[in-house]
């Protein structure tokens, strides 16, 4: 089973991009983690490494964030799992929104991660050096 993460500084920006994936890419299994425990704008480590942790028991995951700082906290989540669950899970460049949209439409039609992944190309975003 293929999942798709959604990290965010915000809950309303995570489970609008989920909605609209559902509802215009078809069904697929998406996971939010917006906000933060105290309930402010932010990133939350902790429940992003639960919730990434939980999906890579189940399969393989893909990861996409709206900010820099959601991206990273991702990111670390990603490398503290054990080197198994480390390998399911792919962090993706791709526009939020449009990636989900895409993502979900992907994974609805049944491809895999890695077919995912090559669909999200074209929406990667531009890299800051």
């Amino acid at each position: 089973m293929v999942s798709l993460l959604l990290i965010s500084h915000s809950p309303k920006i995570v489970e609008g991009a989920k909605d609209l994936a559902l509802e215009m890419g078809g069904e697929a299994n998406i996971i939010t983690v917006g906000g933060t425990k105290a309930g402010t704008l932010g990133a939350d480590y902790d429940k992003t490494f639960a919730v990434m942790e939980d999906a890579a028991k189940q399969g393989e995951v893909i990861v996409l964030a709206d900010l820099g700082s959601a991206r990273l906290t991702g990111q670390m989540a990603r490398e503290a799992l054990d080197s198994e669950l480390l390998e399911r899970v792919y962090l993706c460049d791709a526009a939020l929104v449009e990636g989900a949209l895409i993502a979900a439409i992907a994974i609805a039609a049944g491809q895999s991660a890695q077919e995912t992944l090559d669909q999200l190309q074209e929406f990667l975003l531009p890299k800051s050096d």
